[in-house]
């Protein structure tokens, strides 16, 4: 059996919609609407492999993702 590989498109929007506050199986949810089907450990292991921390003092609080804005905290 061949593993197939996950475009990188979908690495990037798991990695970015986990940084921005998305849990896990909400990101994976979001992948799976979208055909990429991923396990939370698949999303867990690229957001650790991308290992982006943001910049000292600072918190992601919104993502963009195509036209859509997604943000946490209050809205």
């Amino acid at each position: 059996m061949e593993r197939e590989r996950a475009p990188e498109s979908a690495i990037a929007l798991g990695v970015q919609s986990h940084l921005v506050g998305l849990s896990l199986s909400n990101t994976v949810d979001l992948l799976d609407s979208l055909g990429a089907q991923r396990s939370r450990k698949a999303v867990h292991d690229w957001v650790q492999n991308a290992d982006l921390q943001p910049d000292a003092g600072q918190s992601p609080n919104h993502g963009a993702l195509g036209e859509t804005v997604i943000e946490t905290d209050d809205e």
